[in-house]
Formats: structure tokens, C-alpha cells, sequence
């Protein structure tokens, strides 16, 4: 029933250009207008409250409300990058922010997921975060490789147990040669715990060092850097290259200047997230909505610095996620795609 009024509500739309200036102010273009239509009911899943996935979500949220029906709902709510292809699968969100490497993960059944997950389409890449591995100056430890040969028992947090974040940070670990049960064995432990718990566990002394995928430069780092003394771990380029491999990340550079902590550029490797969508939505609906991103680019950019550098290219490119073909439509109409 929700497919068929998604696909009545943009099918039946007349089109509408108009754009107007404000001082200081960026406003959502509305390019179609929807006249005695019924109310429509969106559901998106996001991330934890506060953070980029939230802020990027209900900006996304924001430029749909404006596009719909009197009477319309988008609705938001929180969700994590392991929960969030389920309940896109299952049909409880229409739509949802992911990283890809995860939601590629759930289409095949890997790790985290016991099942295939089938029902899953991207529909635009939204932004890249970058791994950053912090850690506490005064434990000495300059790289990963000081960790194996000190045997030091490492007290840190990769996020949430099964998360991308964490798998990724096991991977990592294991590539270097050793794992959380050899870090147990020099006396060290693993947490898992989120970025606020993990800060907050390193204020009061229980960790040593955090690490996850965030926009650069991550608030809650630099908020950390005025009372602590931290730097971030740089990857060497045989890890970066092993890990683009198998979690199709990309290589990256941190440049020093993003921290006031740094004193040289960092090697790292980016995961992507993006916008995905249930793979039974009609073509016309997902076409709809992707138009809609695109033309409000300038808005999202206000929403979140993680979204300064969305453009065409960029948004067709979604980390090997198979796009929706209502998505595939459209970039193939601006010339993103062949």
C-alpha cells in the first residue's frame, strides 16, 4: 500500500522551478508541487543521536518534508551501521544512512549478518569518514607496530561489537599480527563501547585509546586534545592497500592541519557511507528522491561539513552497493554514470 501511494504521489507531480535569496541563508529548493494528493508516510533510519549520520539524516528528512503532500510525515529515528540494513531488508524503514562496506556485507550474509540480505539498494553516497585510531601520548606508543613488539597491554575501545568500525579495527590489528586475545594476554582489553562512552572511559583512566570512523576534524577529538595529550596512528601503505581490498575503503590522508594535536600529515583509510532505500520501491519514487538530494546539494552542505564535497560523481559511486535502478536512472539522465 505504501509503495502504491509513494508511486501515485511523485507519478502525479507537475514541476515547479523557483529559487530566491536570503542574507546568510540557504533554503531547500522545492521543484515540484503536489496538489490534492493524499498524505504520504516516510520512515529513515539514522544514526546516534548527535552525531554526523543524525545531522545528515534529518537534513535529508527536512528536503523531502518539503516535496510532499500536505499532511505528509518523514519520519526519523536512530540506528546503527549493523541494524540499519536490517530494518531495510525486513521493510521497517523505507530508507536508511549505511556504510557500504557493511550493506555489502548483508547482501551476501557476511559477518555480522546470518542471512542474505536481498530486499537492499543504494541510492546516493553521501560522505567518506576516515579511521582514526586515537591514543594517548604518554603510553609511548608511536605506531601499531610498537604495540606487538612492547607487548603492551592495550586498554582500547573500537566501538560497538560488531559495528564496521570494530571489524575494521580487528582486521587491522590482525594484519599488524596480533589480535584482541593476545592484547588480553599482555594484561590490555578490549571495550566496546560508542565514541561518547569511549571518551569518557578515557577521561577517567580506563582506556588507552578509541578508534572509529569519523568526519574530519571530529568535534569530540578536539574537545578531547584541550585536557589530554593525544595523537592518531598512521597506517603503513601495505595495510591501507590489504584493507581497500577487502572492505573496499579507500586511501586517504588526515593533513595535520585538521588537528592542533598533529604535527604531520596521517595515512588512513576511509569508509563511505550512503543512502539505501528497499529494493521493491518503485523506480519513479527512488528517481524522485534522488533528484531531490541533488538539487538541494547546497542546503546539505549547511547541514554537515561531511557533505562539502557531494557532487554527480561522487553520489553514483556508492562503494560497490548496487544502485536502485530508479537511481540509475537519473544519473544516467546528468551524465554521472554511462
Amino acid at each position: 500500500m505504501k509503495v502504491n501511494l509513494l508511486k501515485h504521489f511523485f507519478k502525479s507531480s507537475s514541476f515547479l522551478l523557483f529559487m530566491f535569496f536570503m542574507t546568510c541563508c540557504v533554503t531547500i529548493q522545492s521543484t515540484y508541487v503536489f496538489a490534492n494528493e493524499n498524505p504520504i508516510k516516510l520512515s529513515i533510519s539514522g544514526g546516534t543521536a548527535g552525531g554526523a549520520w543524525s545531522a545528515v539524516t534529518e537534513g535529508i528528512a527536512e528536503v523531502l518534508r518539503k516535496k510532499l503532500p500536505a499532511g505528509s510525515t518523514v519520519s526519523t529515528t536512530t540506528g546503527t551501521d549493523a541494524t540499519n540494513p536490517l530494518r531495510i531488508n525486513k521493510g521497517v524503514s523505507d530508507f536508511a544512512i549505511g556504510v557500504s562496506s557493511t550493506v555489502l556485507s548483508a547482501s551476501k550474509g557476511e559477518k555480522p549478518f546470518k542471512k542474505i540480505c536481498p530486499n537492499i539498494r543504494a541510492i546516493t553516497s553521501l560522505f567518506d569518514e576516515p579511521f582514526q585510531f586515537v591514543i594517548l601520548k604518554k603510553t609511548g606508543i608511536t605506531s601499531f607496530e610498537d604495540i606487538k613488539v612492547k607487548h603492551f597491554p592495550l586498554k582500547h575501545s573500537p566501538n560497538k561489537n560488531g559495528s564496521f568500525m570494530e571489524i575494521l579495527c580487528e582486521a587491522m590489528f590482525k594484519l599488524y599480527g596480533y589480535d584482541y586475545q593476545e592484547i588480553r594476554k599482555w594484561k590490555g582489553n578490549i571495550y566496546y563501547n560508542s565514541y561518547s562512552q569511549s571518551i569518557n572511559l578515557l577521561r577517567g583512566g580506563t582506556l588507552y585509546s578509541l578508534s572509529g570512523c569519523s568526519p574530519v576534524p571530529t568535534t569530540k577529538f578536539m574537545e578531547l586534545s584541550s585536557t589530554h595529550d593525544i595523537t592518531i596512528l598512521p597506517l603503513s601503505d601495505e595495510i591501507i592497500n590489504s584493507l581497500n581490498n577487502k572492505y573496499r575503503t579507500t586511501k586517504t590522508i588526515i593533513p595535520s592541519s585538521a588537528y592542533k594535536f598533529l604535527d604531520t600529515d596521517i595515512k588512513t583509510v576511509a569508509s563511505r557511507n550512503i543512502f539505501m532505500c528497499r529494493a521493491d520501491l518503485d523506480e519513479s519514487v527512488v528517481y524522485n528522491i534522488v533528484k531531490a538530494i541533488h538539487e538541494n546539494i547546497n542546503y546539505l552542505e549547511t547541514v554537515h561539513i561531511a557533505m562539502k564535497d557531494l557532487n554527480p560523481k561522487f553520489m553514483s559511486d556508492t562503494g560497490g552497493v548496487q544502485l536502485h535502478p530508479g537511481a540509475k536512472k537519473y544519473y544516467r539522465e546528468i551524465g554521472a554514470i554511462d
